[in-house]
C-alpha cells in the first residue's frame, strides 16, 4: 500500500479523520468514548498537542490537532495504539481497529480552520443523528456554545477569536454561524482541498511546496509526485489537443474541464472560474460522470486515452 505524505513543523494544524476497519465501529459504548477522551487529554500531557475540535463517531472521529512541536506522528501513534489495546481487551476481539493509516489534513489556521470545525460538528446531523448539533454529547460543539465547561486540553479561544473578542458574543455567533451551515457546510472545505492533504490559499500551498516538497525524492508517495510535477498542463494546451480528437464545443469543454481536474494542481474553484456560470461543485460532478461513462463507453474511454497520450501524462 502507497504511504501517505506526512508534513510536520511546530506550530502546524491537522484535520485528523480514522475510520475503523471495513467500516466497523470502534466505539461501541459511551465508556469508549470517554476512554479515547482519555488517551486525547494524555496526548496533551505528553506531547504537548492542543485538540481544537472533536466529534466522535461510531464507526470514526474527527479532531483538528495542533501540534507546537513537529511531532503529528508521535502523537497519532500513541493516540490510537492506546485506545487500540483497550478496545480489544474490553471487546474480547483480536485484528486491526482501523481501516489504514489516520488521514491528516495540513489546514492553514487563519482562513479554514472555522469553517472545518463547523464541518466536524455538523457530523452528526449530516448522519442523520441528530437534529441540533448541540444534542450530540461526543462532539466539542457544546464547548464552543458555553453549554458545557472545557478540559484543558480542548481550546477554544483560536477559533472563537474569528467571531468575536468578547466570549460570550463569540459563543453566540459561532452557534449562528454552525446552524446557517446546516447543509452547505462543506462546500468550501470541498472547493479548496488540494490534492486531498492540504486545506489552504494558493500562498499557503505554495510554501508548504518549497518547504518540505520539492526536491524530495519518495516514489511510494504518489501525491508527492503530483505535487512535485513540473510544467503542468495548462488549459489551453489541453484543449489543443482535445480538438485534434474531438468535434463539438460541449464535448471539448467536458473533457478539458475533466483533464483539468485530473491532471493539474488547480482547485475546484480555480477550474470552474474558466467557465461562465460554473460551480465548482459542478466540476465535481462533471469528472465523476466522466470517469463513469469512460468504464462502460470504450469508445469514449479510448478517445480520453489517446488525448492523455497525446497530452504526456499517465492515467
Amino acid at each position: 500500500m502507497a504511504r501517505s505524505l506526512r508534513i510536520e513543523y511546530e506550530g502546524a494544524f491537522y484535520h485528523i479523520t480514522q475510520r475503523g476497519v471495513e467500516k466497523k465501529d470502534i466505539f461501541k459504548t459511551g465508556a469508549d468514548k470517554e476512554k479515547f477522551l482519555g488517551y486525547l487529554e494524555r496526548t496533551h500531557d505528553r506531547y504537548q498537542s492542543i485538540c481544537h475540535t472533536y466529534s466522535l463517531m461510531d464507526n470514526h472521529y474527527h479532531l483538528i490537532v495542533e501540534t507546537p512541536k513537529a511531532n503529528i506522528s508521535k502523537i497519532m501513534h500513541y493516540l490510537n495504539t492506546s485506545y487500540a489495546v483497550y478496545y480489544n481487551t474490553k471487546h474480547r476481539r483480536v485484528g486491526p481497529l482501523y481501516q489504514g493509516r489516520y488521514k491528516a489534513i495540513l489546514v492553514e489556521e487563519d482562513e479554514y480552520l472555522h469553517h472545518l470545525s463547523r464541518y466536524i460538528h455538523l457530523n452528526p446531523v449530516r448522519a442523520k443523528m441528530v437534529e441540533d448539533p448541540v444534542e450530540y454529547k461526543w462532539s466539542s460543539y457544546k464547548h464552543y456554545i458555553g453549554q458545557a465547561k472545557n478540559p484543558k486540553w480542548l481550546k477554544l479561544g483560536f477559533i472563537l477569536s474569528n467571531f468575536d473578542n468578547d466570549k460570550a458574543k463569540a459563543q453566540r455567533e459561532y452557534k449562528k454561524f454552525v446552524i446557517e451551515g446546516i447543509g452547505r457546510e462543506g462546500k468550501k472545505i470541498e472547493a479548496e482541498l488540494y490534492k486531498g492533504i492540504i486545506l489552504g490559499g494558493t500562498e499557503f500551498i505554495k510554501e508548504i511546496k518549497e518547504r518540505f516538497v520539492d526536491g524530495k525524492e519518495d516514489n511510494a508517495i504518489p501525491v508527492l509526485r503530483e505535487m512535485q510535477r513540473e510544467g503542468e498542463l495548462q488549459k489551453r494546451e489541453i484543449e489543443k489537443i482535445v480538438r485534434q480528437k474531438v468535434k463539438g464545443e460541449k464535448e471539448v469543454r467536458k473533457i478539458t474541464i475533466y483533464l483539468l481536474r485530473k491532471y493539474t494542481q488547480k482547485r475546484l474553484k480555480e477550474i470552474a472560474r474558466y467557465y461562465e456560470n460554473m460551480s465548482y461543485s459542478g466540476v465535481s460532478a462533471l469528472y465523476k460522470r466522466v470517469e463513469e461513462r469512460r468504464k462502460i463507453d470504450k469508445r469514449f474511454d479510448n478517445e480520453v486515452a489517446w488525448i492523455e497520450r497525446m497530452s504526456n501524462v499517465k492515467p
